[in-house]
């Protein structure tokens, strides 16, 4: 469809000039999203770093230019609506045409699949990877296949952007259940395809959503008709395909499918996507089909197909169904049954869709794919990549790939044998010589000063031999390969080597693991960072001693500076050693500031987290950075990036660059964990957040083990930098509300002698729960991270933006200057708080513990005081009511409430303080350590007590407003429900009858049709917001100017410390030294008498919460007028400016008193508005929840009794029917006849000869039997047509399975329902009480459907089951007397009748002579 939309054109073969239409409809949509720039290199990660960065709002875009920029922002953020497309000017020069199905409301200005292949065709492999791994995060689906732009031009196999995603799963073999971690491009699973053939009624996208989440919630992993913006035409995406994969943690019971399993979608026309189909049938183990018409096209198609894919599962979704003209159903059904077996499928692989209900035909998917997936022979993504290979599709691996692929092998070639042996091999400088040798050259340090040289001389000993080791080393095979490799002038060669040396690591390590958490804790890892600290320990090797073999050695430090500056982080800090490797990192930074612009300034973020914190994904979602991660590499340490910074946020924070600084491995746990690895720690906390202008803390969940230390570490780095000159500023976040969080915020608030007035501190950021914690790869993402990341971005900002007014940046040369004097502290332990002591935080932690706990226990005792307002206020009414106390005072209820809440505050702080004084008191508590901070912890109790008073005032107030609107309501509410339900047993009835489905937006329409309809006495006023302020003052001002004080400056005066007759205010004449004072005392009693006489009125106004009008302004200036004109009788004068400033003093304190309580009507109003949405929402949810359930119930119960009862009342009612009419026709006026065998043949010979028929003889002698039944055929077609007594038994049968089906109803009502959550368990029970006399089959097999997972009320569903039987019956009645002349029977009776009597009378089957004779 073009985006000109000119003309349509006219239908028939496409033509040259139609395709360079639709080539132009292509690149004019790359022009919209601002893509179309093909000679500009393609995105890459350095831009992507750039791009989030700046982001710090989730804004929606101006227009579709921006749509990629924020699709790479939000999906950065593992946001769920990434792929949303809305802009705010959808209109332009090139605008997509919109199919009349498009909602006008919506704002999307092209098809989200047409944003996701855009932005996969304009970056380049290295940023895919990134992409590609979080949309799996995110649970979006991942293109695999690009369609081109040209005709002429070749599609793209995308086979890089998966090498880097990771996949988890639980396997449940016979003898064990574990966790699997693999690479998704390498891992072999089933791989299943669906196409679609022709125009279907049904999505298939959505079917496929429900497939993938089984029972779950139904998820946008495939965009569909019903995405926003998924009815827009697709230009660039069609044909495009794309994959997720079916990845359960859950238990076995819940899992969709037995095995994990990859879904590949063909999107578009499968008859116009040759090669795709090919690519499918080839790679595929099943293919399904959705086939919207069975014509000759589709039909050659389909056979093509069949021969090429292993299975192939075909979904009728055509609507020949639909049609009126009976003959249309049979020859439609004729041709499918011709082509299902020309295709040679099998019952279960042919799927009927006619009835458009999209969840029983997931449901019957499953069902069939189930059934083949446990056969079927698994792959890959690089063995399809093969595939596509061999048809002449482009993969996206090339050449130069390749050769650094083949580069990795050299380097890793010998590392099958065993990662320790590689390590010990080929990475000897990192093994135990070189942490003996470090923690000699630290213990050293210590000694320099100290008088014992013996102890000196003995180490220095020891450091001799671990040097001459150390530097008896030789260049190995596999670091010679990987210099060479990373020397190259090729930058994109050596970032296709950098990228395959971490995916080949990963695939080798993932291989060999068989439990993803505990064994990437036991045995050697080895990781992309071993290399890059071995070369680190290359070039550390020439200043421990003199050596010959140097190596390039002096230009590592230039290669370090490019791949930092390139993106990959320079490690900072050996945590494996405990050691700063300071000559390597000085060197580094050196070429680093060699290279960036001179004064260029900085500032430092440093991220120090724990060993399961998840820093390296918390820095990628802030700015875009990778890190190394600790849960796939176990490497420890501490790593730096430099960040460049985008305009913005430059001239926020005053500076050009950002320095991240981020740990890995911290406290991580292991079986001979000791003081000194304790010490290490500490070392590596202190040092990372002494280098630092903003520190953030980020800590684990809470419950998992040997976390105990984390605060001691924690708390240890805030005391061990709180004096340095450059003291960092502290941050905490935490993965959802963890208790250590706010311990450490209060030790932090303590330390710095903070005020918090919350009961949190304001430097906890929670809610930081990210996609990677989550146990199945199909649920659903939510917004709280993305929300949460952005709130902690904004946060550190600013933090760093207050830093930028308080201190100067630093530069290169000043931070590497800090950085090596600061090791020197952190290695001689000079600290007032020493290192080696890492329990020295304890008692401070365990009086902030008692803070925390305190503060908690507030907060709860307060909430639940507050739950408990509404019972309370109903109480203390009803009390007043009776003793008539404060019948006249309105505010009685909230003073009482007032005084209890003091109370109780009062009674927890007291509490609290009572905890800490004990705590003081304990004998193992250093008092000289904790003393200093025992006033800034009353501080913060007291403050704690502030602000809850504070803060349960206008709870208090809601509270009283919410109870007075809920009285009020009480009969709105009533009539309200009483009309609900009438509503909906009507919607409910024109759904059963019409079988219409009422979507969510005409249930609020029938609402709110209902909630207008319903008379209120809570119709609310408009409140108008005046400026008060600006009003007394226009009211003051006339007011002096119709007195003759034009002159006088008009001003509010100041009135918090009350109104003084000033000298200046008395004329000249009155200022007689003798007079002066006693004029003074009089005007000023004068004066106050006339403030009170005007408070008063004031007073009065707002008893009756009256708003603010100018009238009340006129009517105080008037009082003060008459009492001036009073004054004026006294024996002194007073100035103009006297008046003007007693006005100003009383229109301030009216102004005040105004504005409070015109703040206080719009909190009410506030209180009431959100009260009447409140209650009309939940009665919404209500309203659309009862609907969707009962009326999910009612097509249950339509279900079972279609599916279940009327076939078992039918069988019930005809099975007797054949024998009782056998019985019939042997005691009739014949019956005789059919008494024996030899009678009935008897006669038979005997009708023969009377007939003389020669041919009839014939038949007899040639086919005894087939005569016989011919014969009997007769008999029985004779006997039923003259007979009454079968339509009796007929109706008197169909009672008795009427009234047992109501009984079984009846007797499961009255169980109780024990065992019975949902409707399928109801219903079983009900068929098992039908089934139990035995003369009964219902089959079930239809109860499996999700349709009957829906938990019911019980009595509305009894009821509905009874009227669906009640119907049953009339209907069955209805249908056997439309015509009291045809008895209709079932097709079968007559031939069960036949073989009954055949079988009664064919005698011993055996010829007699004579007749073989004949014969």
């Amino acid at each position: 469809m073009s985006m000109y939309r000119q003309k349509n054109t006219e239908k028939g073969t496409r033509t040259t000039e139609i395709v360079r239409e639709t080539d132009r409809d292509k690149h004019v949509l790359l022009q919209m999203l601002d893509l179309h720039r093909q000679k500009v290199d393609p995105v890459d990660l350095m831009q992507m770093l750039y791009l989030t960065s700046s982001c710090v709002e989730d804004n929606v875009p101006q227009n579709p230019t921006e749509l990629s920029t924020v699709f790479l922002r939000r999906l950065w953020l593992y946001h769920p609506q990434a792929r949303d497309t809305s802009c705010e000017v959808v209109a332009g020069a090139y605008t997509v045409a919109r199919p009349p199905e498009v909602d006008e409301s919506s704002q999307c200005a092209i098809n989200p699949l047409d944003l996701v292949a855009a932005v996969f065709m304009t970056t380049n492999s290295f940023l895919q990877q990134e992409i590609a791994n979080r949309m799996v995060l995110s649970h979006f689906a991942v293109p695999l296949y690009l369609p081109p732009v040209y005709p002429e031009k070749r599609g793209t196999f995308l086979l890089s952007p998966f090498r880097g995603v990771l996949g988890r799963w639980k396997s449940h073999s016979l003898d064990e259940s574990r966790n699997i971690m693999k690479n998704m491009a390498s891992s072999r699973m089933p791989f299943l395809s669906a196409v679609r053939l022709g125009h279907c009624s049904v999505s298939k996208s959505r079917v496929l959503n429900r497939v993938l989440g089984g029972s779950h919630e139904l998820h946008e992993c495939f965009t569909n008709r019903n995405t926003d913006g998924g009815q827009l035409p697709r230009i660039l995406s069609d044909g495009l395909i794309e994959v997720s994969w079916n990845l359960s943690m859950a238990d076995q019971d819940n899992k969709v499918f037995p095995n994990p399993l990859l879904m590949a979608n063909l999107r578009g026309d499968a008859a116009e996507c040759n090669k795709q189909v090919s690519l499918l049938c080839y790679a595929s183990a099943i293919l399904l089909v959705f086939c919207g018409n069975l014509g000759m096209k589709e039909r050659k198609l389909l056979s093509s197909w069949r021969d090429n894919a292993s299975h192939l599962i075909l979904i009728d979704c055509s609507e020949a169904m639909q049609g009126d003209a009976g003959s249309e159903e049979c020859e439609h059904e004729k041709m499918k049954n011709i082509l299902i077996k020309d295709l040679e499928l099998s019952e279960e692989c042919v799927i009927n869709a006619h009835d458009g209900n999209e969840e029983n035909l997931a449901w019957r998917l499953s069902y069939a794919m189930n059934k083949l997936v446990s056969h079927l022979h698994p792959t890959n993504l690089v063995a399809a990549a093969g595939v596509a290979s061999d048809l002449n599709m482009k993969v996206d691996e090339d050449e130069l790939s390749q050769m650094a692929f083949t580069e990795v092998e050299e380097v890793l070639n010998g590392i099958e044998s065993g990662v320790s042996k590689f390590l010990e091999e080929q990475l000897p400088l990192q093994g135990p010589r070189w942490k003996q040798l470090c923690d000699v050259e630290q213990k050293q340090g210590k000694l320099k000063e100290d008088v014992h040289l013996s102890l000196s001389q003995e180490s220095s000993g020891g450091n001799k031999g671990l040097v001459e080791e150390f530097m008896s080393y030789k260049l190995t095979e596999a670091m010679k390969t990987f210099l060479e490799a990373l020397f190259t002038y090729d930058t994109t060669k050596r970032a296709f080597f950098l990228s395959w040396m971490r995916v080949k690591l990963q695939v080798m390590q993932l291989d060999k693991l068989s439990d993803t958490e505990e064994d990437q804790q036991q045995g050697p890892c080895i990781g992309l960072e071993h290399f890059l600290r071995e070369m680190g320990l290359i070039y550390e090797r020439y200043f421990r001693g003199p050596t010959n073999e140097l190596y390039n050695m002096f230009s590592l430090p230039y290669l370090a500076a490019e791949l930092l500056l390139y993106g990959v982080p320079l490690e900072l800090f050996d945590g494996d050693a405990s050691v700063f490797p300071l000559n390597w990192v000085y060197s580094v930074l050196y070429e680093v500031y060699k290279q960036v612009p001179q004064n260029s300034r900085m500032r430092v973020l440093t991220t120090f987290g724990f060993h399961d914190s998840k820093n390296a994904e918390l820095l990628s979602s802030l700015f875009g950075v990778s890190f190394p991660k600790w849960g796939q590499r176990h490497i420890k340490g501490a790593y730096m990036l430099l960040l460049s910074l985008p305009d913005n946020i430059r001239m926020q924070l005053d500076c050009e660059f950002l320095i991240l600084i981020v740990t890995e491995g911290l406290n991580f746990l292991h079986a001979g964990q000791t003081e000194e690895s304790l010490l290490h720690a500490n070392q590596l906390a202190t040092f990372v957040s002494g280098l630092s202008d903003v520190t953030l803390v980020n800590l684990p969940q809470e419950g998992l083990a040997g976390t105990q230390n984390n605060l001691q570490i924690a708390v240890n780095a805030v005391l061990h930098t709180r004096d340095l000159p450059r003291k960092p500023d502290f941050q905490v976040v935490s993965e959802g509300p963890a208790k250590d969080a706010k311990i450490l915020s209060c030790v932090i608030d303590i330390l710095n002698q903070k005020k918090s007035l919350g009961t949190e501190g304001g430097n906890i950021n929670h809610s930081l729960v990210g996609p990677w914690t989550d146990q199945n790869l199909f649920s659903e993402t939510d917004q709280i991270y993305s929300d949460a990341v952005l709130e902690l971005k904004q946060s550190l900002l600013a933090v760093l933006h207050n830093k930028a007014t308080t201190c100067q940046p630093t530069c290169m040369g000043a931070f590497m200057e800090h950085m090596c004097n600061f090791w020197e502290t952190v290695k001689n332990l000079t600290f007032a708080t020493g290192l080696e002591d890492t329990h020295a935080a304890g008692p401070l932690i365990g009086l902030c513990t008692k803070v925390v706990e305190g503060e908690e226990q507030l907060g709860h005792r307060i909430k639940c005081w507050v739950e408990g307002l509404d019972n309370r206020i109903s109480e203390l009414e009803e009390s007043a009511s009776q003793s008539g106390d404060y019948v006249d005072d309105p505010d009685g209820v909230h003073r009482i409430l007032d005084e209890e809440a003091a109370m109780l505050i009062n009674s927890e702080s007291d509490k609290l303080k009572s905890s800490l004084w004990d705590y003081f008191r304990q004998e193992d508590i250093d008092m000289a350590f904790v003393e200093p901070y025992k006033s800034n912890l009353l501080e913060r109790v007291s403050s704690t007590e502030q602000q809850a008073v504070h803060g349960l005032n206008p709870k208090i107030e809601t509270a009283i407003i919410r109870h007075d609107m809920s009285v009020k309501m009480q009969a709105l509410l009533t009539a309200l429900e009483a009309a609900l339900e009438v509503r909906l047993r009507s919607l409910l009835e024109r759904c059963k009858n019409n079988n219409n489905f009422i979507d969510d937006k005409q249930l609020e329409e029938e609402f709110i049709q209902v909630w207008n309809d319903i008379p209120s006495n809570l119709e609310l006023l408009p409140i108008e917001t005046h400026e008060i302020r600006a009003k007394v003052i226009e009211k003051l001002r006339e007011n002096l100017q119709s007195r003759g004080l034009k002159k006088q400056k008009v001003k509010l005066r100041n009135h918090q410390n009350g109104f003084t007759v000033k000298n200046g205010h008395l004329a000249l004449r009155s200022k007689m030294k003798r007079t002066l004072k006693h004029n003074k005392e009089v005007a000023q009693r004068f004066t106050d008498n006339l403030i009170e006489d005007c408070d008063k009125r004031v007073s009065e106004k707002l008893k009756h919460k009256e708003d603010y009008s100018d009238s009340y302004m006129r009517e105080i200036l008037a009082i003060v007028d008459k009492g001036l004109e009073v004054l004026k009788m006294e024996s002194f004068v007073m100035k103009p400016k006297f008046e003007a400033d007693l006005k100003g003093y009383i229109c301030s304190k009216a102004t005040e008193s105004f504005q409070n309580m015109q703040n206080l009507l719009k909190r009410e109003r506030e209180t009431k508005e959100n009260f009447l949405y409140e209650t009309q929402e939940r009665h919404l949810l209500d309203f659309i929840h009862n609907f969707r359930r009962r009326d999910q119930c009612q097509k249950a119960a339509w279900e079972f009794t279609n599916q279940c009862l009327r076939p078992a009342a039918l069988d019930f009612i005809y099975t007797s029917l054949e024998r009782q009419i056998f019985d019939d026709i042997l005691q009739g006026a014949n019956g005789h006849v059919y008494s024996l065998p030899k009678t009935f043949h008897y006669h038979l010979l005997k009708e023969l000869l009377l007939e003389d028929n020669f041919e009839k003889f014939l038949e007899y002698l040639q086919s005894n039997e087939s005569y016989c039944r011919k014969r009997i055929e007769g008999i029985i077609v004779e006997h039923l047509s003259g007979s009454v007594m079968i339509e009796d038994r007929r109706e008197q049968r169909m009672q008795q399975i009427c009234q047992r089906m109501e009984n079984s109803i009846n007797l499961i009502s009255e169980d109780g329902g024990t065992g019975q959550s949902n409707a399928r368990q109801l219903l079983e029970s009900v068929c098992a009480v039908l089934q139990s006399p035995g003369d009964v089959t219902v089959s079930a097999d239809s109860l499996r459907m999700p349709l009957f997972e829906v938990i019911p009320q019980r009595e509305n569903f009894i009821t509905q089951l009874k009227e669906c039987v009640a119907e049953l019956s009339l209907s069955l009645v209805q249908e056997f007397g439309e015509n009291e002349d045809v008895i209709e029977v079932p097709e079968d009776l007559s031939y069960k009748l036949q073989d009954l009597l055949y079988d009664h009378i064919k005698g011993c089957d055996e010829q007699c002579s004579i007749l073989q004779s004949s014969v």
